[in-house]
């Protein structure tokens, strides 16, 4: 009856155990590799930029997707936190908490409208921008 009860309480250990080991997430370290997959609605995100921004916003590391949206990079500082621009998506802006992310890009809905007309200007968000004029050929 004491080795059945001793059998049991060493499978329960050693189940606790293995449970720990595979579910516990400890803080990524500088050093470590930091990589994940960027999504949109369709589907991955070809060369999308991911940047590690320091306490005063200074990028110290970056990298961008690849054809299957995955990125990865080797974390300089644990307290940095990670940053996904993307044009036409809203930025995304998050601690560095684990060593794999998996981000789904939303559409960013109020895009500023632009106004094209036939004067060689246009205007953004009402203000009116001039072209640059052709530069002028100089003769010696």
């Amino acid at each position: 009856m004491k080795t059945s009860r001793l059998i049991v309480f060493m499978v329960l250990l050693f189940v606790k155990a293995a449970v720990t080991t595979v579910f516990a997430q400890d803080k990524p370290k500088a050093g470590d590799t930091i990589s994940g997959i960027i999504r949109d609605s369709i589907g991955p995100m070809i060369w999308v930029n991911v940047v590690e921004l320091d306490s005063s916003d200074s990028v110290v590391a970056h990298t961008v997707t690849d054809f299957g949206g995955n990125f990865s990079f080797r974390l300089v500082n644990p307290d940095d936190r990670m940053q996904i621009p993307c044009v036409g998506y809203e930025t995304v802006d998050i601690p560095i908490d684990t060593t794999f992310f998996e981000i789904k890009m939303k559409e960013w809905d109020d895009l500023p409208q632009v106004e094209m007309n036939a004067d060689s200007s246009y205007k953004y968000q009402g203000i009116p921008i001039p072209l640059r004029e052709a530069a002028k050929s100089v003769s010696h």
